[in-house]
């Protein structure tokens, strides 16, 4: 019989390991992105499937996993239960819960079976699962939801069988991937329906107490896009998937909180750099708090700092596909956009931070002048109410979130490095090795309910343009051709623009369905021009 949560709590505070006591080390794990079309997903917290490869990595003091890299979404193998259910679960670092799915979920009972790449697990099957409520109940930013039963059972990742954790089993839900919440316990999904005394030991938790690790950190390399892994150690740095020094910030609070919940950093500002090495400051003195989140993948951002970008890359609105959108050839351009914070800047490549637009058949969208259609991954918050920085700028950043110091330090990231250095992370203060204070140790305080930033469109001289006129797009199979005029300011001095007078034909892909063209014609008025950038080529 199920036990009412009041009661059920009680026993998720006292539980203690079984589990032999040994000398700390790190656990690492690999992690897996998805190959799957933006054209037919949800592209603010996508949750979408394939499988991952996991690689022990004999260093002490750490728990390392490969994580499985699929476009947007990144997946980690781990096993439940006694004996091991395979499943995989997405990474997100902003939840704190992890939950399967149930063969009772209904998404799960379809006749195309879309739960068998993910994996259900079966509690009956287990000799160590112990239920302990059925009032689990997340939700997400994206719509998705899950709702099931707390419980207790072992949970192996990479090679760490951390014993009696507490996980969900979703019997219903309205997605088909479980997740891996590996935020602070204080955000977990619980406590903000009943309350911070219903606080339970999450994942980072018990991999201390069972001594698997040191102390409650991880670092995170996600790779760049073209990678099919990246890596999460949890205990460790791994000195070779960074250059330059590693940089600690302080994580923001919530207003009346002594402790933070989630993983906001300080945005100072941003700019880019050009191919020639000039570098410009678009937007400074922001002071925005920005969420460093794993399970979002775009980027949301202040109205001002958003434009700023896209007028550096000369991105127009594409009604159709509601974003804005640029030529994918500027993306072989040697620039970047650059996002300060203090004492470390992290530039995002044109490659990771443009993203080819392809339909649900893998078609790639074209300009009506035939070059391909990339979707510019910054997006505006203001229906958001917060600031993000999802995956298409993790990647450029190597990431350790300090959950006992309540710091998160950054590095740029080197790229496809085959190599590892790995360091355990130890105790105290500076138990990230190497790790320097940023130029400011000032927590900024955000508002308590849906934050809002007070930093608007007016702050930056340099974006003093609006792009307002959207890039129309059609669809036809009927072969007529389309002709479409957009025009858009620009103030971006520093970079030189090309125009391109262009129209479209409408035709069929290979499965029938309609062929989306997009058109582009450029206007060109007294001293404004709507062109693609080419970055001082």
């Amino acid at each position: 019989m199920r036990v009412q949560l009041s009661a059920a709590i009680t026993a998720l505070l006292v539980v203690s390991s079984t589990a032999a006591l040994t000398d700390p080390g790190t656990v690492k794990f690999d992690i897996v992105r998805e190959r799957r079309s933006p054209g037919s997903i949800n592209l603010f917290k996508h949750r979408h499937r394939h499988r991952l490869a996991k690689r022990a990595t004999g260093v002490s003091n750490t728990v390392q996993q490969i994580l499985d890299n699929y476009d947007y979404l990144y997946y980690a193998n781990v096993s439940v239960g006694t004996p091991g259910q395979n499943l995989r679960l997405q990474i997100d670092t902003g939840s704190s819960d992890i939950w399967v799915q149930s063969g009772e979920n209904r998404f799960c009972q379809e006749s195309s079976n879309p739960c068998n790449e993910t994996g259900i697990f079966e509690p009956q099957d287990s000799s160590t699962y112990s239920e302990i409520s059925d009032n689990f109940y997340i939700a997400y930013g994206d719509g998705s939801y899950a709702r099931g039963d707390y419980a207790y059972d072992t949970f192996d990742i990479g090679g760490a069988a951390v014993k009696n954790l507490t996980i969900a089993v979703a019997t219903d839900a309205n997605t088909t991937e479980g997740i891996m919440g590996i935020g602070y316990p204080s955000n977990e999904a619980v406590v903000s329906a009943y309350g911070s005394s219903y606080q339970y030991k999450n994942l980072p938790d018990l991999l201390v107490e069972q001594r698997f690790i040191q102390s409650r950190a991880y670092s995170l390399w996600l790779n760049d896009l073209e990678a099919s892994t990246g890596s999460i150690l949890f205990g460790g740095v791994d000195r070779a998937k960074y250059s330059g020094n590693l940089v600690e910030l302080p994580i923001d609070l919530y207003t009346g909180e002594s402790q933070p919940s989630e993983f906001f950093v300080t945005l100072d500002g941003v700019g880019y750099t050009n191919a020639d090495g000039s570098r410009n400051e678009m937007v400074s003195n922001m002071g925005e708090p920005v969420l460093l989140d794993c399970g979002t993948s775009f980027n949301y951002l202040p109205d001002g700092a958003f434009r700023a970008i896209a007028n550096a890359l000369s991105a127009s609105y594409s009604a159709r596909l509601d974003y804005y959108v640029q030529s994918c050839t500027v993306t072989s351009v040697n620039a970047s956009i650059d996002f300060y914070f203090g004492g470390v800047t992290i530039k995002v490549p044109l490659r990771e931070i443009l993203y080819p637009a392809v339909t649900s058949s893998g078609r790639q969208l074209t300009f009506s002048n035939g070059q391909p259609v990339c979707l510019l991954t910054v997006a505006s918050n203001s229906d958001l109410g917060v600031s993000i920085l999802g995956d298409t700028f993790l990647r450029s950043a190597y990431v350790v979130y300090d959950l006992d110091n309540n710091v998160i330090s950054l590095a740029q990231t080197v790229f496809n490095e085959t190599k590892s250095d790995i360091v355990a992370i130890g105790t105290g203060s500076t138990a990230i090795p190497g790790a320097t204070p940023a130029s400011s140790t000032a927590r900024l305080t955000l508002a308590t309910s849906a934050p809002t930033s007070a930093f608007g469109p007016e702050v930056s001289a340099t974006d003093s343009s609006a792009i307002s006129s959207p890039l129309p797009v059609t669809a036809s199979g009927s072969g007529a051709a389309t002709t479409e005029t957009v025009s858009r300011t620009s103030s971006s001095p520093s970079f030189s623009s090309s125009s391109v007078s262009t129209s479209g034909v409408a035709g069929s892909d290979g499965n029938g369905s309609a062929r989306v063209l997009l058109g582009l014609c450029v206007a060109i008025t007294v001293a404004f021009v709507c062109g693609w950038v080419t970055f001082g080529l």
